[in-house]
């Protein structure tokens, strides 16, 4: 296909296919006839004049125009694109689009239209279980799971930690406690357990993960508000249990990550309404507090405002 827009959030897998079709390109043209675009930079009139360039010792061009706005005007190059010139490839490329814009349409109607979303819990245990064969390794299932949640569905984290995992089992299957000695969660996957930890009223569990936060030195007032944002999801995805929403509509309604609703709708059923609005409750006067001056906090000396997160979590005791 002559004209391919690539689209979607999930910028790990759609990197790792424009980066083929250019080593693909090039092992058949070369460099001479490849162009790439930023966006930001150039107008449609620009993009144009790229692809009506003459190959140069070669049989097409291919022009790769990265981060498209849809919010831009793009008349010319949608009647471009139905005239569009045989010696060039087009290759655009977005985070987010809008079909209902004419060039989305041209492109589905012309060229080649093809979406990159973020993966779906399952969908991203697959990928995992395939990358993980690739590198001809073994690993169980709750180590898998593990580095599921660990990494939270962004594959390119998820294939660092596997190509960490390779050269610490050399050879041998990689087990849950692998995952834990090598793979240090992302700050989200962090949160995570402290309110899964909080949840299940492993209260102990739950200290000794905010005190790993705190050794790690991560900004403890950034993790508060990861708390606070967690627990609102868990009160919005209290609201929706009833209305029989699936996940992946509960994801597209609060705007959330796949994985993020799976996870959170697995808490939820650890809390009552009355404990999430009371622990709510909780954090708010901690942060009211923090912002009048009544509880101090600093990187320096981040002692009192453990103490206040530390009093929350043996609340739930």
């Amino acid at each position: 296909m002559s004209a391919a827009l690539l689209f979607g959030e999930n910028s790990y897998l759609l990197r790792k296919e424009l980066n083929q079709l250019v080593d693909n390109f090039k092992k058949n043209e070369g460099d001479l006839n490849l162009a790439i675009l930023d966006a930001k930079s150039v107008d449609e009139g620009e993009i144009i004049s790229a692809c009506e360039t003459s190959p140069f010792l070669g049989n097409e061009r291919l022009t790769i125009v990265k981060d498209f706005d849809f919010k831009k005007s793009a008349d010319c190059l949608v009647g471009f694109l139905e005239n569009f010139p045989k010696t060039c490839k087009l290759v655009l490329t977005a985070k987010n689009v809008d079909a209902r814009k004419k060039l989305f349409k041209a492109f589905k109607k012309f060229g080649a239209v093809k979406e990159f979303p973020l993966p779906k819990p399952a969908e991203f245990k697959k990928w995992l279980r395939e990358e993980v064969s690739k590198q001809d390794l073994v690993i169980d299932a709750g180590a898998l799971e593990l580095l599921a949640t660990y990494t939270l569905g962004n594959c390119e984290s998820a294939e660092s930690e596997i190509m960490k995992l390779k050269t610490f089992a050399d050879g041998e299957k990689i087990t849950s406690g692998d995952v834990k000695l090598l793979t240090h969660p992302n700050i989200h996957a962090s949160v995570f357990n402290l309110t899964d930890a909080i949840g299940e009223r492993r209260i102990g569990n739950a200290l000794v993960d905010l005190r790993d936060i705190v050794n790690r030195g991560e900004n403890l007032v950034q993790i508060f508000f990861m708390v606070v944002r967690q627990f609102r999801i868990l009160l919005n995805l209290q609201a929706l249990a009833s209305h029989q929403i699936s996940p992946a509509e509960v994801a597209r309604r609060l705007k959330l990550h796949p994985f993020v609703v799976q996870t959170s709708l697995r808490q939820l059923r650890n809390f009552s309404e009355l404990e999430l609005r009371e622990a709510h409750s909780k954090l708010l006067k901690i942060d009211v507090d923090m912002k009048t001056g009544k509880l101090s906090y600093s990187s320096a000396n981040p002692g009192e405002f453990a103490f206040a997160l530390e009093r929350f979590i043996v609340s739930f005791s």
